[in-house]
């Protein structure tokens, strides 16, 4: 099966430079002034005509999982779902089917939910991208896993709830063809026809799209995760956008992680 995949395979020859337990899917849906005697002390400095301006604080990127590390899946349930700009839309902003081109079942990263409807992450361009489903559409599950990607470090750390239960070295993308930062999920897991070739024995297909790459290897450029023929190249970044690890790795993930599993990619 071919893999859908901004990624894979790159030529260049640069040398290269953990455990959990079966995943869990379940359910449905300053200082104060004091009154008392001080001591004598010296006058008080002449305050500054223009006193320095506060740094902006950076806002908080806003993540889909609880404080217990929780995080909801929506699978679709009807033949096609409609999604929406926000509840109050007259139209729908796409309709998708109930499964992939590829048959796999349709599911998405939940941001929040209201009575009625669903905000939830899109697997479309641009990255990034959220719309609004109806709930009755769609039926919802809890997942306790996560994936963090530190490109710089060139790591992969994979939590179970509050805890990191397992840290892998990978390959990412290079200057040219960067793998996206963001807030991204699993979309599908692909068993490619050849467990020894670029891609490994498996293949998560991955919200998120390369920004410089429109199209690959007859896909929209979507980013995988993946296994590799090029064990040698973990830990440095020599990709097309794809995130690589070794075979043991992937192999180990595609048993446990579900559709709809967070990835944050940071620099």
């Amino acid at each position: 099966m071919a893999v859908l995949a901004s990624g894979c395979s790159h030529d260049s020859k640069r040398a290269a430079k953990g455990d959990a337990s079966p995943a869990v899917t379940s359910t449905d849906s300053a200082a104060s002034s004091s009154g008392g005697p001080h001591a004598a002390s010296k006058p008080a400095a002449k305050p500054a005509e223009h006193a320095a301006k506060p740094k902006p604080q950076r806002a908080r990127r806003a993540l889909p999982w609880q404080a217990n590390g929780l995080s909801r899946v929506v699978h679709v349930k009807v033949p096609r779902v409609a999604v929406y700009s926000s509840p109050r839309a007259k139209g729908a902003l796409l309709v998708l089917r109930k499964r992939d081109p590829r048959g796999t079942q349709r599911a998405f990263l939940v941001r929040s939910t209201t009575r009625k409807w669903i905000r939830v992450y899109l697997p479309t361009r641009p990255n990034g991208s959220k719309g609004w489903v109806r709930t009755r559409a769609v039926r919802m599950y809890t997942n306790g896993y996560r994936i963090v990607v530190r490109l710089r470090s060139h790591k992969l750390r994979l939590w179970r709830g509050t805890k990191i239960v397992a840290t892998y070295p990978v390959a990412v993308g290079t200057r040219s063809t960067p793998t996206p930062r963001g807030l991204f999920y699993v979309v599908e897991l692909l068993k490619p026809h050849n467990p020894n070739g670029s891609y490994g024995p498996y293949a998560f297909g991955l919200s998120a799209h390369s920004q410089r790459l429109k199209t690959f290897a007859g896909g929209d450029g979507r980013v995988g995760l993946h296994g590799t023929d090029q064990p040698g190249l973990i830990g440095s970044s020599v990709s097309h956008g794809c995130i690589r690890l070794r075979n043991a790795a992937i192999r180990r993930l595609a048993q446990i992680l579900p559709l709809g599993t967070p990835v944050l990619i940071r620099a």
